[in-house]
This record gives structure tokens, sequence and C-alpha cells, in this order.
């Protein structure tokens, strides 16, 4: 799978969804089915985003400049935070739309043709679901999971539909359609916002997980230092950032504190290998907290 990297995963969920939208459509209007048509809606969106994703991603690869000291990762988190709000747009009128269809009961034509459509559809989607299953894993790309989360949330869709067209072309139920598409919209709403909490998050700089903030204290009290203050995490794209002081016993050469900290920030690193980390440790001697007393954790007795 190296030869799929997040850019290609997205252009190929792009050209799937154009596939996908254009048989959708022609089967929803002769159909006259709304789960089809939310089905159509939701591919047309997908190229959309798939889209936007893929420039989203370009941008993000930037190198840091003089303007942008960080870099552009978190136009990943702006993608994903707007691609949930489209999705969730989606869901509201499929959900209008359904209703609308309630109340207005009408027979469906071509579900033959209908059916052939989804059966195709969920193999395709299926398929493009296990890709960027295994870009999104290898990458630890918020947007490829983001993509992944909306296509799999098809993949159930797609099947529900199939199952509900198989009912109303063999019962002749077809209040059914309308009931399954207000199903359909409350899970994907429900999808959609699992992606703009996320997106949210990371924008407002998430700290590590805490179980890897303990790890990190673990560290500190492990090493030859007095104790620490102000420690300080957060999560951009593929990058970790972690900031510290700590503070050193009176008399301490600047090599020997210097040598301390290296070896705090390798074992910090080592905490997870394929994570990109930038640590920044303030070296402080005890001397300075007699003049500005504050409180600081102590180091633990090992």
């Amino acid at each position: 799978m190296e030869f799929l990297t997040p850019k290609r995963a997205t252009i190929i969920a792009a050209l799937t969804s154009g596939f996908l939208v254009v048989i959708k459509f022609i089967v929803a209007f002769s159909s006259g089915s709304i789960v089809v048509l939310a089905s159509a809606i939701d591919s047309l969106l997908d190229i959309c985003m798939s889209l936007f994703n893929y420039f989203a991603l370009k941008n993000a690869e930037k190198p840091a400049n003089q303007n942008f000291n960080y870099g552009f990762g978190k136009l990943l988190y702006i993608a994903a935070l707007l691609e949930g709000i489209v999705i969730l747009g989606s869901a509201v009128y499929i959900f209008y739309q359904s209703l609308w269809n309630l109340s207005h009961q009408e027979s469906l034509s071509y579900t033959d043709m209908a059916i052939f459509v989804m059966v195709l559809s969920i193999v395709m989607v299926g398929a493009l679901v296990w890709v960027l299953g295994k870009v999104a894993k290898s990458s630890g790309n918020a947007v490829i999971a983001a993509d992944m989360l909306h296509y799999k949330s098809d993949l159930f869709s797609n099947g529900a539909i199939l199952l509900s067209l198989l009912v109303m072309s063999f019962w002749g139920f077809y209040l059914l359609d309308p009931i399954l598409g207000i199903l359909i919209s409350i899970y994907i709403a429900y999808g959609a916002l699992r992606i703009i909490k996320n997106g949210a998050l990371m924008l407002l700089d998430r700290a590590l997980p805490p179980v890897m903030q303990v790890q990190i204290t673990d560290i500190l009290h492990a090493s030859q230092i007095v104790g620490f203050y102000n420690l300080k995490t957060r999560i951009v794209g593929d990058r970790a950032f972690v900031v510290v002081y700590i503070i050193f016993e009176e008399g301490i050469t600047l090599c020997t504190a210097h040598s301390i900290s290296d070896q705090i920030e390798a074992q910090i690193k080592a905490l997870e290998r394929s994570r990109e980390w930038e640590i920044i440790i303030h070296l402080e001697p005890i001397e300075h907290f007699a003049n500005y007393p504050f409180s600081f954790t102590k180091r633990k007795d090992t």
C-alpha cells in the first residue's frame, strides 16, 4: 500500500463517487425512490469533499514558512470539519425529503434497475472503504479517516437501501422507502457529528491522549531532575508538540543539564516512533525559585 498516498486515495475516492453519482441520479429520477436519491446526493457530496480534501492534503504538506512557522497541518482538520458540516446538511435534506414522501404515498418504478445499481454501489464502495482504511491506518491522516468513515456509512446505507428495494419489489410495501430514508438520515447525521467533533478538538489544540501524558510524566519523574512544571502537549496532524520546564539542582553544569534533557527528549520520542515530535524543554535552576516562589511538581523518589 506504499504507492497509495493520501492524495492518491482522495483521487480514487472522487473517481469512484463520480461514476456512482451518475448512475444513481438516473435511477433515482426514473424510479422515484427517495433512498436512491439520498444515496445519489451523498455520492455527489463525496466528489466535492474528496476533491477538497485532495487540495487540503496538497497544501498541508507545504513546509513551514516565515508567515506560518508551524506549517499547514491544521488544513487537514479544517477539511474534516467542513466535510462533517456538509454531510450533516445532506442528512437534514434527506430527512426533510423523506417526511415529504411519507405524507405523499407513491409507488416506485424500475426497481430492478435500482437493485442492480445498489449492488454495484455496495461492491465499489466496499472496495473503497478497504483502501481508505489501509491508507488511514498507515498514514494516521485525519482527512482520510474521516473519508473512510463517510464511505463506511455509505456502505451500510447502501445495504439498507438494497434491502428496502428488495422488500418493495416483492411485497410492494412502498412506505418503507421514506421510513428508511429517515433512518439513514439519522445515521448519517450521527457520523457527521463525530467528524465535526474530532475536527474541532484538533483545531482547539487537543492534548495527547491521557495515557501518553502519564507516560511522559513517568519519564520526567524517573530522570535526574528536581522537578518540572508547565507541561503542555498538543497534536497537529502527524506531529506531536511537547513543552515542559524542568528544574535542576544547584551547581549542575549546563552541559550535564543539557545531556539530561536530551535523554528525556529521546525517551519521549520512543513512546511512538512513527509520529513526528517537536519537543521544547526549558532548563531552570532551583535557585530561580528562591526569588520567584511558585509551585512545581517535584520528582518522585524512585
